[in-house]
């Protein structure tokens, strides 16, 4: 039998619009050149935050978040380890635009705000060296600039 022609055309990279699509498995929407590109560009754009320890004990840590465009620390996280799964709690201080968009690369309507690119920094630099594995997480958004200003609100 001869193979039938498939109904279902091709789609175009949503960044160059001229390649096919394959980027990333199961949810193609770039060229493989386009990803390339994009994961270039978020590697640059999460590089510019930096996770400062700040408290260590056996089975936890307290960590600072820091931005290149700011001097004061913009957030922080808590790491708990219970021996089985890891327990992580961000907290966002309001002294940075966490919701603002992270990068713009011209033809992508997928872009990522800061705040999902600091999920990607949290999991290379404190789940994976923590063993990864099984890992829970919560984000709060601090009311206050300063944690002195808190009085225990978020």
């Amino acid at each position: 039998m001869p193979p039938r022609k498939s109904n279902v055309a091709k789609s175009k990279c949503a960044l160059c619009a001229a390649k096919d699509v394959s980027e990333p498995r199961g949810e193609e929407r770039y060229c493989r050149d386009c990803w390339e590109k994009k994961i270039a560009v978020e590697e640059i754009v999460a590089r510019e935050f930096a996770l400062k320890r700040y408290i260590r004990a056996h089975s936890a840590e307290k960590y600072l978040i820091y931005h290149s465009t700011i001097k004061r620390p913009c957030g922080q996280i808590i790491v708990v380890d219970d021996g089985y799964d890891l327990f992580l709690t961000i907290v966002l201080y309001p002294n940075f635009g966490w919701d603002e968009e992270a990068y713009h690369l011209e033809g992508d309507t997928e872009g990522r705000s800061f705040a999902e690119i600091l999920v990607d920094v949290v999991a290379t630099e404190v789940i994976e060296p923590w063993g990864g594995g099984k890992w829970h997480l919560e984000i709060f958004r601090a009311a206050n600039p300063e944690p002195e200003d808190w009085n225990g609100e978020m």
